[in-house]
């Protein structure tokens, strides 16, 4: 995408109920029937319904689907908080798989193990050969499961580091539930 583009988030108020549009080269707006705000934000133009942000600023802001995680995310930001959901050391036994497709119609799987975990993603350790943004299942036996997208891929090289290739995952359909999260787990900084 061009990083000019621009991305229109809307509230859950708006007949949309909460859509984000990407407003691509000589868009005014989205299709919604609501209409544009002209009050300016870091990024683009907002009112109560509605923001216009950069492709980099909605990045930046975790790639928010509404107004109103946009706006969640802006006040952890100010209040010093990267991250939307609090981590924990866990090892969870899990299974990654990767859906078949028509590059490659053979679906894989692993059996592995989780480092962290949160309600909204994990760390995980992985052998497949999977890149940043695809997007896989990740299941804890029979009583979770969930797509989840890569938001990073870590291969472990260098001085100090074991090696192993570690993944960034945010849960997309489900958040985890918090009984997988050990009762005496203290919180990751």
């Amino acid at each position: 995408m061009n990083p000019e583009t621009r991305i229109e988030l809307h509230s859950r108020e708006c007949s949309c109920r909460g859509g984000s549009w990407v407003l691509l080269e000589g868009a005014e707006g989205s299709p919604c029937s609501q209409t544009r705000g002209d009050g300016e934000t870091a990024g683009g133009a907002e009112d109560k319904d509605k923001a216009v942000l950069t492709l980099k600023v909605w990045r930046q802001a975790g790639k928010p689907g509404n107004l109103e995680t946009y706006r969640e995310a802006v006040e952890r930001a100010a209040a010093g908080e990267r991250r939307e959901f609090q981590r924990y050391p866990a090892k969870l036994a899990v299974r990654l798989s990767r859906n078949a497709t028509w590059r490659d119609p053979e679906a894989q799987s692993e059996e592995t193990t989780t480092e962290a975990i949160a309600t909204g993603g994990a760390l995980v350790r992985s052998r497949m050969a999977i890149e940043k943004a695809e997007v896989i299942q990740f299941a804890i036996g029979d009583d979770f499961s969930t797509r989840a997208e890569v938001t990073y891929v870590s291969t472990g090289q260098g001085p100090g580091l074991d090696g192993i290739q570690r993944l960034g995952l945010k849960f997309l359909d489900a958040p985890l539930p918090e009984s997988f999260i050990p009762k005496n787990a203290e919180p990751l900084p």
